[in-house]
């Protein structure tokens, strides 16, 4: 085995440490910025690592979040939100969860949970087209900060390792120049 496939062998739990240390501070600065909803962004991140002879790369994913995240960004004058996705919404959520079901009063009758989702569904939409988002300035975001945080410590714990490999590399050629 060459020194670079030894050195890359030994980077990768280093960068699979730091990449599963990445998803939890994901999951961390969902929570504290309260976009914690269904749960369901954060079950869904993954990662990847690719391995070459020269190279070391890994990848984080993360699915289920871009379309709720336009409908809190978009403003709907022109156009409603779209109800199939209202609606999953409302399923997700749970229909228990929203306080009033429009165009029931009392308890009068007690509406289907079918009903219910498109009537809640049909409130959201429109209350999306009265009341537009308002555009704020930039007040951070979960996934630029922890990016940039979870990238710099990498940075330091493989620059790390790497200056250990380094120097035992180099202690070895020493001890032993044949």
């Amino acid at each position: 085995m060459g020194v670079s496939e030894q050195i890359m062998k030994d980077l990768r739990p280093v960068l699979e440490e730091v990449i599963q240390d990445g998803i939890e501070e994901f999951k961390r600065a969902l929570e504290a910025k309260g976009l914690v909803l269904t749960e369901e962004l954060k079950r869904n991140f993954s990662y990847q690592l690719t391995e070459s002879a020269t190279e070391l790369a890994g990848t984080i994913s993360f699915q289920g979040y871009g379309r709720f995240k336009d409908m809190a960004k978009v403003s709907y004058l022109l156009h409603a939100p779209p109800i199939e996705a209202m609606e999953e919404y409302v399923e997700k959520i749970g229909v228990d969860k929203f306080a009033y079901v429009p165009g029931y009063r009392g308890k009068a009758k007690i509406p289907t949970t079918d009903r219910s989702t498109l009537r809640i569904a049909w409130a959201l939409a429109r209350s999306r087209r009265q009341v537009p988002s308002v555009k704020r300035g930039y007040r951070g975001t979960w996934y630029n900060s922890s990016k940039v945080n979870m990238i710099n410590i990498a940075r330091r714990k493989i620059a790390a390792r790497y200056s250990e490999l380094l120097t035992h590399f180099m202690a070895g050629i020493l001890e032993n120049p044949d």
